[in-house]
């Protein structure tokens, strides 16, 4: 089903578990060794610098390619357009799949990235290129949502895991919109019901071992779930969201969601220190800051210099004693850094490695004496 070779993928994922534990010097070189000739894999692979790199030329000479197609071809209508961006669409799938993919196995080399999506792009603006301008909005939504799927599942990428679980909200958002007398009511709960769906779903995904490698997909469909359904229910996002879609002032049962908007990060929290859950103890510690800001944002108790000076004390010192008796006291919860290292520590660990670890040292010159000098007249060099 995935574009990638599975054996490959399996190795890799063999590799990353194993290079956490050798970062934890629980396994020793020599058997590090025989686990890289154990699972080999032949992946093009870059740091994150270089994909960034290679993704932003390979977008460059894609437009290129489609300026020079389009002056061959030179379509001269709307319709004209639209079929010259399937045409291209199709051809850059076509050269995903059996160059980058096939032949030069790049796998998140950012040429194999920008290729799905310029195909994607090119795709989904053909085909909604022709319709009419009066087109709802639903429409797109319900012609783009299919390809950001299946680009998804097939080429095992994260942004457009996103993408579609963006879209698929907005199609059921503009769905409850176009309900009469009904919609201010539809509107939290087709949240609430899209999120938890969306949840469980991922869930259920990450246990089942032949979904494998979508587990990152899942887990990405996870967190934007939970964020989704906080945003459901915060009083602030649902009376802004009422006032601009439906120029509602005041929502109906407001208790109800200032309830749901304190209660929801504490079940948060509580959920994540109970099945020992980083994604959702961190959600719900940014759901509780939320709150708090929702809160002053209606309720001006202090002025926001010194609420901000107060939370940051506050903050300061419960990760000060949190950080000292986790340390003092073995348990389930541990301050030590995890196997599994967050982008955006490799992406700290990169920037030292290229800027500063890969610079040579400056090589001190060796002078004996005064070293001399030389001096000529008009027109010759000066050196002393």
């Amino acid at each position: 089903m995935t574009a990638y070779n599975p054996q490959w993928l399996d190795a890799l994922r063999i590799r990353e578990m194993v290079a956490a534990w050798r970062r934890n010097e629980w396994l020793g070189e020599d058997k590090w060794k025989n686990i890289q000739a154990h699972y080999p894999e032949s992946f093009y692979s870059p740091n994150l610098f270089v994909r960034i790199g290679l993704a932003f030329f390979s977008l460059i000479l894609l437009s290129a390619a489609m300026g020079l197609l389009g002056l061959f071809f030179d379509p001269d209508s709307e319709t004209a357009f639209a079929g010259f961006c399937l045409f291209v669409g199709v051809l850059a799938l076509l050269f995903l799949e059996f160059w980058a993919i096939r032949s030069a196995r790049h796998y998140g080399s950012g040429v194999d990235d920008m290729l799905l999506y310029f195909a994607i792009g090119s795709i989904i603006a053909g085909l909604c290129m022709p319709m009419p301008y009066q087109t709802d909005e639903v429409v797109y939504y319900s012609v783009a949502f299919p390809f950001l799927v299946l680009g998804s599942v097939r080429y095992l990428d994260r942004v457009l895991s996103a993408a579609a679980f963006l879209c698929g909200l907005l199609i059921c958002l503009k769905i409850a919109m176009q309900v009469p007398n009904l919609a201010i009511y539809l509107l939290p709960l087709t949240g609430i019901l899209f999120s938890v769906a969306i949840y469980l779903f991922a869930r259920e995904g990450q246990r089942r071992y032949n979904w494998r490698f979508w587990h990152r997909q899942l887990a990405l469909l996870e967190w934007m779930s939970i964020v989704t359904l906080y945003l459901s229910i915060n009083y602030w996002v649902v009376q802004l969201f009422a006032f601009e879609a439906l120029q509602i002032e005041n929502i109906p049962l407001p208790w109800f969601f200032w309830v749901l908007t304190f209660v929801l990060p504490i079940a948060y929290i509580w959920a994540g220190v109970q099945q020992k859950d980083r994604l959702m103890l961190d959600t719900g510690l940014g759901a509780a800051a939320g709150a708090v800001f929702t809160f002053r944002y209606f309720f001006h108790v202090l002025p926001w210099a010194w609420a901000a000076v107060i939370a940051g004390a506050v903050l300061f010192v419960g990760a000060y004693f949190s950080i000292r008796y986790l340390r003092s006291h073995k348990g389930p919860y541990t301050y030590a850094s995890e196997g599994d290292k967050i982008w955006l520590q490799e992406l700290e660990e990169q920037l030292i490695e290229q800027t500063i670890a890969s610079q040579n040292p400056p090589v001190p010159v060796k002078k004996d004496g005064f070293g001399g000098g030389q001096f000529g007249g008009g027109g010759a060099e000066g050196n002393f």
